[in-house]
């Protein structure tokens, strides 16, 4: 497959809500391989002091922080769509503060750039914009149909 480009920036100017795209991820879950959708927020690679030593696993390629989407619809929920339906992944901490559900990967754990297509509910959202809408919104379409290799990957189940 082609090298694809995947973004994640902070926030600028043009982007003041920053330009983090989203990626499916193949991740070992027990002795089976599944597939997750994640926005990618951070690509690093940690340079440690002369006088630590990471673990070899750690500075060897360059590492993700991803935030979860969960996968909430199916195509065949909406046939006239055709399309999964993502929301972001919360985990409830006490006080009622909800943060979004993320972790650490390395960069060979991602299959595909995916396309989201904001869920605007009964009217589309004043505040979004081209560059605000994939965090103005919580729900979104998997785009499957952006192209042929994300179409197939997409034919088995996403978690």
């Amino acid at each position: 497959m082609p090298s694809q480009v995947v973004q994640a920036a902070p926030p600028s100017q043009t982007f003041p809500l920053g330009n983090c795209d989203a990626v499916i991820v193949q991740l070992i879950h027990g002795d089976h391989t599944v597939n997750f959708i994640v926005q990618v927020q951070a690509i690093f690679q940690p340079i440690p002091p002369c006088h630590i030593t990471l673990p070899k696993y750690l500075v060897d390629q360059p590492l993700l922080y991803v935030q979860y989407y969960e996968v909430v619809g199916y195509p065949c929920n909406q046939p006239a769509i055709s399309m999964y339906t993502v929301a972001r992944k919360y985990h409830n901490r006490p006080g009622s503060q909800r943060m979004r559900l993320g972790t650490v990967i390395p960069l060979t754990d991602v299959t595909h750039a995916v396309e989201l297509i904001p869920m605007y509910g009964e009217g589309a959202n004043c505040r979004a914009s081209a560059a605000t809408s994939m965090e103005v919104y919580e729900r979104f379409y998997l785009n499957n149909f952006s192209d042929k290799e994300v179409y197939h990957a997409l034919c088995s189940d996403l978690h």
